[in-house]
C-alpha cells in the first residue's frame, strides 16, 4: 500500500508544495506567496504563504493530513535554531495529525540531487542566496542570516541599476546595461530609472528588479566589463560563504571531500554567465572539489528528504525517477 509524502520549499518569490507516493509521482501541488518569515510582508504573511501552498497540494492529491507519512519543509529564514522551533509549533497547531517532518533552511533543498546521500554542499543561486553543507558525519551548517553580500537575482538586479546610474552620472564606466535596463523597464533614461524605483508614490516594486537578472547574465555573457564584473563579485562572494559552511561542518573544501553543487534559476539559466563564474572561482579556490549543475530543481530535492524522512530508500533508480520528473511553469516566478 502506497503513503504519502509532503515537500516544501519556501523562498522569497515563491512558496511550493508537492504531495508525492513513494515512487516520488507527484499528486498535488500547492503555491503560495513569500514564505520566509524575515522576508514577507508579515509572519502571517509567510504561515499563510506555506500553509496554504500545503492545504491545495494536499486537497489536489485527495488525501488528508494524517495520510501523510512525512514531510520535509525547506524554507528560507529558518536561519536559528528558534525560527525552527517556531515553524514546529506552528505546524503542531494547525496541523496537529501531521506526523514526523523535519525543517530546516532552504538552503539544505537540493543536497540530496547529487547521489541521494544529502552530503555535499550546495550554492543555490535564485532570487536570493543558499548555501549549505552537510558532512558524512552529519554536521550541518548553511548561510542564513551570515551572508552580508546582496546576492542572487535581486542582487543582481540591484548592481545593474546601480551601475547604469554610476555610468550615467560620470562615476562609472559606460555600460550596455544602460540600454538594456532602459528598455526593459521603458524609461528614456537611468534618471527615470531611478526615479521609477525609489519616488515617494507610485514607484516600481523593488522586485519588479529581479527581472533585471537575465539582461546582466546576458551582458556578461556577451562581452560587457561591467555585467561581468558584477557576476564574479557575486560568484567569489558565494564561493566563500560555501568555504565557511564547508569549513563549519569539518572540512575544507579545497580537499575535494565534499562534492559541490550548483542549482537555483541564476545559476542554472539559460544564459550561462553565472555558473560559469562560480565553476572558474570554483577551479580557483578548490581544484579537487567535484562541481556538478543540478538538473532538477531544489524542489524535487526536498522531494527526496520527504521520502527519506519517511523510511523509503533513496536509490539510483527513484534518485533518476525525480530527478527527471521535472515541475515546468509551475516553477516559474
Amino acid at each position: 500500500m502506497s503513503t504519502f509524502h509532503l515537500a516544501v520549499d519556501a523562498g522569497n518569490s515563491k512558496t511550493v508544495a508537492l504531495v508525492v507516493d513513494d515512487e516520488g509521482t507527484v499528486l498535488g501541488r500547492g503555491r503560495g506567496g513569500c514564505g520566509d518569515i524575515y522576508g514577507a510582508a508579515s509572519v502571517p504573511d509567510a504561515l499563510e504563504a506555506v500553509l496554504g501552498a500545503v492545504g491545495t497540494a494536499r486537497r489536489e492529491a485527495g488525501v488528508s493530513t494524517p495520510d501523510l507519512a512525512s514531510a520535509a519543509f525547506r524554507l528560507a529564514g529558518v536561519d536559528y535554531p528558534e525560527d525552527a522551533a517556531f515553524w514546529d509549533e506552528q505546524l503542531s497547531q494547525r496541523l496537529p495529525e501531521l506526523g514526523p517532518r523535519s525543517i530546516k533552511n532552504d538552503g539544505f533543498a537540493s543536497l540530496r540531487l547529487l547521489d541521494g546521500s544529502g552530503v555535499a554542499v550546495s550554492i543555490t543561486v535564485g532570487t536570493g542566496p543558499a548555501v549549505a553543507a552537510r558532512s558524512r558525519d552529519g554536521r550541518e551548517e548553511c548561510s542564513g542570516m551570515f551572508v552580508f553580500d546582496d546576492l542572487g537575482g535581486g542582487g543582481l538586479g540591484n548592481a545593474a541599476l546601480a551601475a547604469v546610474c554610476r555610468a550615467w552620472m560620470g562615476l562609472g564606466p559606460a555600460t550596455a546595461l544602460t540600454g538594456e535596463l532602459c528598455e526593459l523597464f521603458d524609461v528614456a533614461d537611468a534618471w527615470e530609472l531611478r526615479h521609477a524605483f525609489t519616488r515617494r508614490f507610485g514607484a516600481r516594486p523593488r522586485s519588479d528588479l529581479w527581472r533585471a537578472s537575465r539582461v546582466v547574465l546576458a551582458a556578461a555573457g556577451a562581452g560587457d566589463d561591467v555585467a561581468t564584473q558584477i557576476v564574479a563579485r557575486q560568484a567569489a562572494a558565494f564561493v566563500g560563504y560555501a568555504q565557511w559552511c564547508a569549513r563549519r561542518v569539518g572540512v575544507d573544501l579545497a580537499s575535494g571531500e565534499l562534492p559541490v553543487l550548483l542549482n537555483g534559476s541564476v545559476a542554472t539559466s539559460e544564459h550561462p554567465a553565472m555558473r560559469d563564474a562560480l565553476v572558474a572561482e570554483l577551479a580557483r579556490v578548490a581544484p579537487a572539489a567535484g562541481v556538478t549543475v543540478a538538473t532538477a530543481s531544489p524542489l524535487s530535492g526536498v522531494v527526496l528528504d520527504a521520502l527519506a524522512e519517511g523510511g523509503v530508500e533513496v536509490g539510483p533508480r527513484l534518485l533518476a525517477r525525480v530527478r527527471d520528473d521535472h515541475p515546468g511553469d509551475f516553477l516559474l516566478t
